[in-house]
């Protein structure tokens, strides 16, 4: 098998059909195309909404359609169908609330490269919130910040379902997160050259 140095490069026509492929290749491609589509466009319509909309209950009322719509697909479609896991919230009979977090039996079903590209828009989601709110915030748009956090809030709860889908408590969820951040330091370190050692000064 020719390594990446021994392949060309594509270019042009070429790699436009390869990407076009790859889309084709996907089990889901119009799920995976809902995955991406309503968080888009409620970050483009949040960024862009001045040039189309001068009022901002009119702005609001969009980008609060298009969080909606991504919250209801991301929750019930695309989790399900993408990764095979599953969470919800339901209250009984005495008024006590109960979440419930379910994982598929058979991973094997769910295909390698959609599962990659589900957690990649589940997390880029609130990060590009939290960014949007920071720069509210530090350029005091306080109704914006408002609209930016409706997001956060909005998406966080999507990517907090579904890790505690994964993984079983808060607590195994913690662990898990620390690790991965523990090896990352670790990772760093290793990769930093030894610094020279100097030789002591003669007097």
């Amino acid at each position: 098998m020719a390594s990446g140095f021994d392949t060309a490069p594509i270019f042009g026509e070429d790699a436009s059909a390869t990407r076009f492929s790859q889309y084709q290749s996907l089990r889901n491609p119009s799920i995976v195309l809902a995955h991406f589509g309503f968080r888009l466009a409620a970050i483009l319509s949040y960024v862009f909404a001045n040039l189309f909309f001068s009022s901002f209950i009119i702005q609001f009322l969009i980008i609060l359609f298009l969080l909606s719509a991504d919250f209801w697909t991301v929750k019930n479609i695309t989790g399900r169908l993408l990764v095979g896991l599953r969470w919800w919230n339901f209250v009984d009979g005495e008024g006590k609330n109960h979440w419930k977090f379910e994982c598929s039996q058979d991973p094997n079903r769910y295909d390698d490269f959609e599962r990659k590209i589900f957690w990649f828009a589940l997390v880029l989601g609130p990060a590009m919130w939290c960014m949007l709110v920071l720069i509210a915030f530090f350029t005091l748009k306080w109704e914006w910040m408002v609209v930016a956090f409706l997001g956060l809030v909005m998406n966080g709860a999507n990517l907090y379902g579904y890790l505690r889908c994964k993984w079983n408590s808060t607590e195994e969820l913690t662990n898990y997160l620390s690790r991965m951040a523990f090896l990352s330091m670790l990772t760093r370190s290793a990769k930093q050259p030894p610094q020279p050692h100097k030789p002591a000064e003669v007097a």
